[in-house]
């Protein structure tokens, strides 16, 4: 028999001032092309001396972490699973300006240790103490998706686990830059609304405390997960509802991952287009398009199964005034090639 996984804890740090356990909470849509994370004060959270030290990816993670084991009301995990795909950019950065200006001699090893993709989730376990299995999957638009998977299968074999899993990515003015180049994102001038080619870039920090125990505490529960390859998602969501014991009408709401880029979101609206009940979300609309926006996607699911509760503002397009969250899709995609599709369900 499945076991059933709940999510019981949530940190999000992301472009929003978004509190999961929150009822109402006020969204912001800028007017730009990118939006950064809204920074907690973490001098209440670590250190000063310790931040002094901290690349921003590093402090939002951690925050994220803190955030989500005081609100599962844990002290430390047993396990540790997170997903990026950029990594420190700002520390990697910063260690190949110093071979170029230094001319590769006297380099200091502290940049060049603090650049790899696992040092968000080494530097919370150090803090925390916290001995057990860490592991950080790279696995660009799949990474999040990887990490979550893990935690899965973690808690299949071992139910008596409390699992700290989830995303992390950043944006820098030199990788924005960069990736601009390729046409990835909006001109400065574009924004969410405007029909072009092109999304606006984002970031986020957002991770779950994961068990197998329902509490008093406890959002939602994890369902199932499964990621797909290309075209292979314009299929698989029939069969993924099936395993699942579920018909398309049955969804009542699903959190797409349409971004505002007019080359994929017909595509991605169309993979979809069988749920005929279901209230859409466009999250990427409030958090920006990075390799693990989904995170962000199972943070604001969470929150609308715990309080029945949808802001107007997030709602794309709405097909009854009844409304009850119980089974909630998650469906995302990462350049139209990494497509990913998360169930979550009312308790």
């Amino acid at each position: 028999m499945k076991k059933k996984m709940y999510i019981n804890g949530i940190g999000s740090i992301s472009a929003q001032l978004f509190d999961p356990r929150a009822v109402n909470y006020e969204l912001i849509l800028p007017d730009t092309n990118r939006l950064h994370v809204v920074e907690p004060d973490y001098k209440e959270m670590m250190p000063p001396m310790l931040l002094r030290r901290m690349s921003k990816v590093v402090k939002s993670g951690i925050a994220a972490a803190k955030n989500a084991l005081k609100d599962a009301g844990i002290e430390k995990p047993d396990i540790i699973t997170t997903g990026t795909a950029y990594g420190c950019l700002a520390d990697t950065e910063n260690f190949l300006q110093k071979m170029i200006t230094q001319e590769e001699t006297l380099l200091t090893p502290t940049a060049f240790i603090q650049s790899t993709h696992n040092t968000v989730s080494g530097q919370i376990a150090l803090l925390l103490n916290c001995h057990g299995h860490n592991f950080t999957y790279v696995q660009r638009g799949h990474s999040f998706e990887s990490s979550l998977q893990e935690s899965m299968l973690w808690l299949t074999e071992n139910d008596q686990l409390n699992i700290l899993s989830g995303g992390i990515d950043e944006i820098t003015q030199h990788s924005f830059e960069i990736i601009s180049r390729f046409g990835t994102y909006k001109k400065e001038q574009e924004h969410y609304a405007t029909p072009s080619a092109g999304c606006m870039a984002g970031e986020g920090a957002n991770l779950f405390v994961l068990n197998t125990h329902k509490t008093d505490r406890t959002y939602a529960e994890l369902a199932d997960l499964k990621m797909c390859y290309r075209d292979e998602a314009a299929d698989s969501l029939d069969q993924f509802l099936a395993q699942n014991n579920l018909t398309a009408e049955e969804i009542d709401t699903c959190l797409v991952g349409s971004n505002g880029d007019v080359r994929y979101d017909e595509t991605i609206l169309k993979n979809i287009q069988i749920l005929s009940n279901a209230r859409l979300i466009d999250f990427k609309k409030w958090s920006g398009e990075f390799p693990t926006s989904g995170a962000f996607a199972m943070a604001l699911a969470a929150n609308l199964i715990l309080h029945k509760h949808a802001p107007k503002p997030l709602i794309m397009h709405e097909k009854t005034n009844d409304y009850e969250p119980r089974n909630v899709l998650i469906y995302n995609h990462y350049k139209n090639q990494y497509h990913s599709f998360i169930l979550l369900r009312s308790l």
